[in-house]
């Protein structure tokens, strides 16, 4: 049983509460505006303790919240009955979705990638899930574009990861999605500091699978 699938107890416990303020500067509108583009059947990476739920729109048939930690998971559940949609929660790790082949219309993964511990593999998984044509809708904190400022984030990893339940502030998570084979059809870069300067670099936007795709 790997570490995530174990889960990081304190931390779920304290995750919520942290969230609350962040959410109250500016995170739940872009969550909200993020996933007005989600439609249909939706794969949720990381789901965490469910924060997404409330912002889904009338247009997603079903979400499948997969998340790999236990206290985490449990959180998201009880978030899911109060969901606008219809949430399934699933402990499963973004590497091994249970899903089939070409199955999803909508991909969505916020503030995850930093996290997930092979986010290549997590990607690739969410390539072969998604339908051709389908969309990636992403929010996600990445490696700054300013030397120093990444730098920065480089040193501060080891430290941040063992005290944020794994979190690298220092992944370009919109390169690895390139890397994937996916179309960027709209990406943001924005700051967004509500804590500390860590995680200052954020992108938000929507990455499509090739209609002829192949996996």
């Amino acid at each position: 049983m790997s570490s995530s699938d174990r889960g990081h107890p304190v931390f779920a416990a304290l995750f919520d509460r942290m969230s609350r303020s962040v959410e109250k500067r500016g995170m739940g509108r872009l969550r909200r505006e993020l996933l007005s583009g989600a439609r249909g059947l939706v794969v949720e990476i990381g789901a965490g303790t469910g924060l997404n739920f409330a912002h889904y729109p009338a247009g997603v048939t079903e979400v499948v919240a997969t998340e790999p930690d236990p206290h985490m998971l449990k959180r998201a559940h009880e978030a899911a009955g109060r969901a606008p949609v219809p949430v399934r929660t699933e402990q499963a790790r973004g590497e091994e979705l249970p899903l089939e082949d070409e199955t999803v219309d909508t991909a969505v993964a916020t503030l995850v990638f930093c996290t997930i511990p092979d986010p290549d593999s997590a990607l690739a998984e969410i390539h072969r899930v998604l339908k051709p044509d389908g969309r990636l809708l992403f929010l996600e904190h990445v490696r700054a574009d300013d030397a120093r400022l990444a730098g920065w984030q480089d040193r501060v990893q080891p430290i941040w990861s063992f005290f944020a339940g794994g979190c690298h502030p220092n992944r370009d998570s919109v390169a690895a999605i390139e890397r994937a084979g996916f179309e960027l059809e709209r990406v943001e870069h924005f700051p967004f500091s509500p804590n500390v300067v860590v995680d200052k670099p954020h992108a938000s936007g929507v990455a499509r699978k090739p209609p002829q795709a192949s996996d």
